[in-house]
């Protein structure tokens, strides 16, 4: 854990040239991670959360009394509700009465609006209409496509069009009026107007003798002095991608993200963003993820939506302009979220979001994109290599189509690293008279394939669909709907990484022709549970969340341990008030004593997932193999750790050890990855493997280790070698420092599988 503040940013409810409350990226943040000298000790931290245009806004702020405090907190609130009033587009509003004018005369206009507009004038001349507040007439009708998943009507559309265009604003800002100089014309402050009122309501704060403070609007975040004892406020950003959250360490600037992981619709397979592109009046496809630092909360929101339109490489002077930027922490994956949880690797025109760097074989091929398809030859003097995602995948169902043209050496890898972090795996694409289609292999054969070849249809387009699974791999191949390979590596083989990227082939040094080609398409994925989804499915389609067993986990010997409605099969030690059975879930108080619920049944080698949930400094753990002699579960046999990484440590004044943190083996080994648990209040998944003295973890789908617990050396309780080879599985009740009485650590799909 590390001491922070935390929010999930904002998705606003609009449709528009801005980010809105679809944001692809989700910013938290964490209060001051660097320490400085000149601390504060006077000052008091205080919080406030506030409903304001249509999205949480939250103000973190340090004063010398409550009084002080609430009383800047609550003006700051009421500057916001009054911008509201102004600039929404969803009420009759001085925004829409300026719409109701177009074409007319002049309107009377406040300075806020005045201001903000010509703000937006600026950043639409720059950025060559990229950003555009006119898009208002194309905000409607992409609503409702949102809503139905219907399209709008190219007619509709280009109606709209005639209606678009910032030059045709006109802004006398002595006089104090606007004119909107063409009938139809509308105006859509989503993509700028919560920026500009964290400014605002930052500059009261400051009015208030408030300068330590910062302002959340849904995600946009303007950040004043920093924290007493601190050089800045910690902004994680949180675009999507695997792994942990980049870290940004700010103060006297503002943070917006543009992006559409949640505000979008798919129709025919393409996923239209809410994000508009105001030069054509069509929701962006295959967008890029965007953070922007800038001076203003309104110029990073602003900016935010101009560069996801422009794409950053194209940019880089508009940003420069406004000294802004985008941290190389957050250069955006290309990954987008489709029904069922697919995700599109490959948006069909372009090599955004893959590298030919940062794996075990690295070359110098040649890639492009031709037809729609990611195309590899070979490099100067037949130089091979690979290309990879960004992005890092452990258990993943993959399917595409790929072609070859003959004779040519390809593969499809995943699980790639550089070399020091262990090997990866390949299904061989090998089309030449002594290749193997479907094989396995990894600086070596795991698996021959005998049926890959007539399955395959030579110089044409082939289906491919590969699954992996399992901390083990399991490796599934079928070729043009043809099961064609089934591999599992041996438990516990040494030297994989147990996670990676994912990466297509271009052998070369195989005196190949240079004009043959290796040509993919179509990709996309779609994450899995390590242990298989085959395993686990909805009760019902009304309550997706809860999950049940297939045909398939019973055969393999899964069993529920807790069947959502009774405590049976488990028995309390400690309070039995503080462990209750409600909505399908187990919930365990944050108030009150230690203690445990411990299942009645011991156990000994086995697989167990289950689903958790942690309120704000929340704390829990997972007993495993715990002994029944009173003696500490944690240390008698060992605990996975459960806490809030984001504010215990702020709650507490404590600070925590590395075998403390979530996800950790408690006292003896820290998680491998920090980002993978998700904020207080949002549901988790833990996946954990015991077998013998080999345990592994994944938290989300990411693994933590996969250890031999007999060569760790804890810094608590006995060597692992001592502890109980046996014993029960135990959900944990710890205090919480800030408990209340609704707090509660929850818990739910408990399965089990013994073996």
């Amino acid at each position: 854990m590390r001491a922070s503040e935390s929010t999930r940013a904002g998705r606003g409810r609009k449709v528009g040239s801005g980010r809105g409350a679809g944001a692809a990226a989700v910013l938290a943040l964490l209060a001051g991670a660097l320490r400085a000298a000149g601390s504060a000790p006077e000052l008091e931290r205080h919080e406030y959360r506030r409903v304001v245009m249509g999205s949480q806004a939250r103000i973190v702020l340090y004063a010398e009394s409550e009084e002080i405090a609430r009383t800047a907190a609550a003006a700051a609130f009421q500057r916001m509700i009054e911008l509201d009033d102004l600039l929404t587009d969803y009420r009759p509003s001085e925004l829409t009465r300026l719409g109701d004018a177009a074409g007319g005369r002049p309107v009377a206009a406040s300075p806020d609006l005045v201001r903000i507009l010509l703000l937006s004038r600026e950043v639409s001349a720059a950025s060559e209409g990229a950003f555009d507040v006119t898009v208002g007439p194309l905000t409607k009708p992409w609503r409702e496509a949102m809503r139905t998943g219907v399209l709008p009507a190219p007619a509709v559309i280009e109606a709209a069009r005639a209606c678009v265009g910032w030059p045709d604003v006109e802004i006398d800002a002595e006089a104090g009026t606007v004119r909107l100089a063409r009938p139809g014309m509308r105006l859509d402050l989503g993509a700028i107007g919560k920026g500009y009122a964290g400014d605002a309501a930052l500059a009261v704060l400051e009015a208030h003798g408030v300068t330590r403070a910062l302002v959340d609007v849904g995600g946009g975040i303007v950040l004043g002095d920093p924290p007493p004892d601190h050089t800045g406020w910690s902004v994680a950003v949180r675009t999507g991608a695997e792994g942990a959250e980049p870290v940004l360490v700010l103060a006297g600037e503002a943070v917006a993200t543009s992006g559409d992981i949640e505000q979008h619709v798919v129709v025919d397979g393409v996923r239209y963003s809410h994000i508009l592109d105001p030069r054509t009046g069509r929701g962006l496809t295959g967008s890029e993820c965007v953070t922007v630092i800038a001076p203003t909360g309104a110029l990073a929101d602003a900016l935010a939506t101009a560069v996801s339109v422009r794409g950053i490489a194209a940019s880089e002077a508009l940003l420069a302009r406004f000294g802004a930027r985008v941290p190389p922490e957050s250069s955006p994956p290309t990954l987008r979220a489709g029904e069922g949880g697919w995700i599109e690797l490959f948006d069909g025109a372009s090599l955004a979001g893959w590298t030919p760097r940062g794996g075990r074989y690295d070359g110098e091929a040649a890639w492009t994109v031709e037809d729609g398809a990611i195309t590899g030859r070979v490099g100067p003097g037949g130089a091979g290599g690979l290309l990879y995602t960004e992005g890092e995948h452990t258990s993943f169902e993959l399917e595409g189509e790929v072609r070859l043209d003959a004779p040519f050496d390809s593969g499809l890898f995943f699980r790639m690293v550089p070399p020091e972090g262990g090997k990866g795996f390949q299904v061989t694409l090998d089309d030449r008279p002594d290749g193997e289609i479907g094989g396995i292999y990894s600086d070596g054969w795991l698996e021959h394939c005998a049926a890959g070849r007539a399955a395959w249809r030579p110089n044409d387009w082939n289906r491919l669909r590969v699954r992996c699974t399992g901390f083990d791999p399991r490796i599934e191949v079928w070729l043009n709907g043809a099961a064609v390979t089934d591999f599992a590596l041996p438990a516990g083989t040494g030297g994989f990484a147990p996670r990676g990227r994912i990466g297509v082939q271009v052998h070369g040094d195989r005196d190949d022709p240079p004009e043959n080609a290796a040509r993919f398409r179509r990709l996309r994925l779609r994450e899995l549970p390590l242990f298989g989804a085959e395993l686990f499915a909805p009760v019902s389609r009304e309550h997706p969340e809860i999950l049940q067993l297939t045909p398939r986990a019973r055969e393999a010997g899964w069993k529920p341990l807790f069947d959502g409605q009774s405590r049976a099969g488990w028995q309390s030690a400690g309070q039995p008030d503080r462990f209750r059975v409600e909505e399908g879930e187990i919930r365990i108080s944050s108030l009150g004593p230690d203690g445990y619920l411990a299942t009645i049944a011991d156990y000994d080698d086995f697989r167990l997932r289950l689903d958790f949930r942690v309120p704000r400094a929340g704390n829990s753990g997972v007993f495993l193999r715990a002994a029944r002699d009173g003696s500490n579960p944690a240390t008698s046999g060992c605990e996975v750790q459960i806490l809030d990484d984001l504010h215990w440590e702020e709650e507490t004044g404590s600070r925590l050890e590395p075998w403390q943190l979530a996800g950790s083996l408690y006292g003896a080994l820290p998680p491998g990855n920090r980002g993978a648990l998700h904020a207080p209040g949002e549901w988790n998944t833990l996946e954990i493997l015991c077998q013998g003295a080999r345990l592994a973890a994944a938290l989300n789908g990411i693994p933590l280790y996969d250890v031999d617990t007999a060569a760790l050396v804890p810094v608590l309780g006995p060597p692992f070698a001592r502890r109980a080879r046996s014993g029960f599985i135990g959900l944990q009740a710890h205090s919480s420092p800030r408990a209340a009485p609704n707090e509660s650590v929850c818990f739910r799909n408990i399965f089990l599988q013994e073996l």
